[in-house]
C-alpha cells in the first residue's frame, strides 16, 4: 500500500507533467500554451478528457443522423412506390 492517497499521487503526476511540459513550451500560432503553474495542468488534463468524450458523441451523433437520413429516404422511396402503384 502507497504512503500518499489518491489525491496526492495524482497532484505529484501533475508536478512531474508540468515540469516537463516547462522545459518543452509549446505554442499555437506564435502564442505560448505551456501552462504557468500546476492548476493549469490540472485543467489541462481534464480539458483533453472532456475532448475526447466530445468526440465519441459527435461520432453517435453522426451515426444517428444517418440512421435517420436513411429512415427518411426509405420512407420516401415507399411513399413514391406506393403512389406510383408500383407495390
Amino acid at each position: 500500500m502507497s504512503q500518499w492517497g489518491a489525491g496526492e499521487q495524482e497532484l505529484r503526476a501533475a508536478l512531474r507533467r508540468w515540469r516537463t511540459q516547462r522545459q518543452q513550451p509549446r505554442a499555437v500560432a506564435g502564442v505560448d500554451t505551456t501552462p504557468a503553474c500546476l492548476h493549469g495542468v490540472v485543467v489541462q488534463q481534464g480539458l483533453e478528457a472532456l475532448r475526447g468524450d466530445l468526440e465519441d458523441i459527435k461520432a453517435e451523433l453522426a451515426w444517428i443522423r444517418r440512421v435517420v437520413v436513411a429512415g427518411m429516404v426509405t420512407a420516401a422511396l415507399g411513399m413514391l412506390m406506393r403512389w406510383a402503384g408500383m407495390q
